[in-house]
């Protein structure tokens, strides 16, 4: 005897006891590809075998929860910085340590600075790595500290890699906590910032966070081109300013995209500035 007939559009019917519309969205993420970097509606809707507006409400549903985002060209996805948090939880500790300490160690090496690994958690910053400076005065920091996101290098550096409609969801008001006078206290201010993170491909924090405290920071890509963690190192105004970012921002992000290399990334992240010297 034959089953029900699924009205048009309906898609395949889920297994029995599970959710179709979530086994939907899971099967829309199973479509990126390192090769594969942005999907379009019509390519969702053949995959799943749902009619073009089903396909949009589900990318629609996934955006807004910060897992895609526009690529651009209208009807266009890829994947979203939301999955950075996960990708780190998921990603086995002992590798990210292994691609990530020899590299920030050596970092440490050269500019003496103290240099942090991060990840995000909603809208913090979380310490998981910390290699100390060797100057005298330098900054102290520990694995498990949480710093806020929007006024912390290493946190800005996160956040550049998620989805606007994410900033949304962690950020509902329009003001922000301000800790120093240098604060951002703006979420459109944020956004501002974090397009100009993309297009530069480092973060700043210039007493934001600390009166006397400087950190850069850049993202570390995983082999998906999502943001799975930052780095930065951290130091005193009198160090780290306006007049020595320039180079302390090219050792750090040649430093990232070296560790994002070892997790697989491509030599080229979309919407992100490429190294000095590429072509």
């Amino acid at each position: 005897m034959a089953g029900p007939a699924r009205a048009p559009g309906q898609g395949r019917p889920a297994r029995d006891g599970l959710v179709g519309s979530l086994l939907h969205g899971l099967a829309i993420l199973d479509m990126f590809e390192r090769d594969r970097p942005v999907i379009s509606l019509p390519e969702i809707a053949e995959n799943l075998g749902v009619h073009r507006s089903s396909a949009s409400r589900l990318a629609a549903t996934l955006a807004a929860a910060g897992y895609l985002q526009p690529a651009g060209e209208k009807g266009k996805y890829r994947l979203a910085g939301k999955l950075a948090a996960l990708g780190a939880l998921a990603t086995d500790k002992a590798e990210l340590r292994r691609a990530v300490l020899p590299h920030l160690r050596d970092l440490v090496a050269r500019c003496g600075e103290t240099g942090h690994l991060a990840i995000l958690d909603e809208d913090e910053a979380v310490t998981v790595e910390v290699v100390d400076g060797w100057h005298t005065v330098r900054m102290h920091s520990w694995v498990g500290k949480r710093s806020p996101a929007h006024c912390s290098s290493m946190g800005k550096a996160l956040l550049a890699g998620v989805a606007d409609d994410y900033l949304t969801t962690i950020y509902p008001g329009p003001r922000l906590e301000r800790r120093t006078p240098a604060t951002i206290t703006d979420r459109a201010g944020l956004r501002r910032q974090l397009a100009d993170i993309r297009a530069r491909g480092y973060a700043a924090d210039l007493e934001e966070l600390e009166a006397d405290l400087c950190c850069v920071a850049a993202p570390v890509f995983g082999s998906a081109g999502d943001v799975v963690a930052s780095i930065s190192v951290s130091g005193p105004a009198s160090r780290i300013n306006d007049a020595t970012i320039p180079e302390v921002a090219r050792d750090v992000r040649r430093t990232a995209w070296r560790i994002s290399q070892r997790l697989g990334a491509a030599p080229r992240v979309n919407g992100w500035a490429g190294l000095p010297g590429d072509s």
